[in-house]
């Protein structure tokens, strides 16, 4: 027997389980990261005290992996590239500005987006968008990325783009593909 009494065994459940709801309030309004969640629920398995000390606050969230500029980019799959290509030109006025390696091609929207068209899966539907970041760095983006819990993906292949660099991609809470690139970039 551990010496400890049922009315010391209740309280202690009861502490357990206050802390557990409270962890999980801040994980459900986005005040803990999933990686925080699991950080403090390993502790409270050790027996440390999952919650901070009276009068402290959980560990910040960690800042913004990057701050979005412009929406740079939506790619449509499309089931004819030059169809879509000659509808958008016809009826929107819009120029073919790049076509990239992998068969789709971008055309501009001004001067700092563009309107990517591919043959993809799911024809008629969007196939990502592109937030424009400052100082881009795909590699340091996916890091910071891995921060707030979020898997980036970075794509190298050459092929998929006509300006260099390589692609960052991850997807949202709804499963909606989203690429960080330098803001200003035009495929």
């Amino acid at each position: 027997m551990s010496g400890e009494s049922t009315e010391e065994a209740q309280s202690k459940a009861s502490d357990f389980r206050e802390e557990l709801d409270s962890l999980l309030t801040q994980y459900e309004s986005k005040k803990l990261t999933r990686r925080q969640l699991v950080s403090a629920l390993l502790a409270s398995a050790a027996g440390a005290s999952i919650l901070p000390a009276a009068g402290q606050s959980p560990s910040s969230p960690p800042p913004p992996a990057a701050v979005g500029r412009s929406m740079n980019h939506v790619s449509l799959s499309v089931s004819d590239v030059q169809r879509s290509a000659d509808f958008y030109s016809r009826v929107l006025g819009m120029e073919i500005i790049s076509r990239p390696a992998n068969g789709g091609l971008n055309m501009g929207l001004g001067t700092e987006s563009f309107l990517g068209l591919y043959e993809l899966g799911n024809p008629g539907g969007m196939h990502h968008l592109c937030i424009g970041v400052d100082n881009y760095n795909a590699d340091a983006l996916a890091e910071k990325l891995q921060g707030h819990g979020i898997d980036a993906n970075v794509n190298r292949d050459p092929a998929n783009r006509t300006s260099g660099g390589d692609q960052l991609y991850f997807t949202d809470p709804d499963g909606i593909l989203v690429q960080l690139a330098q803001h200003g970039y035009l495929g």
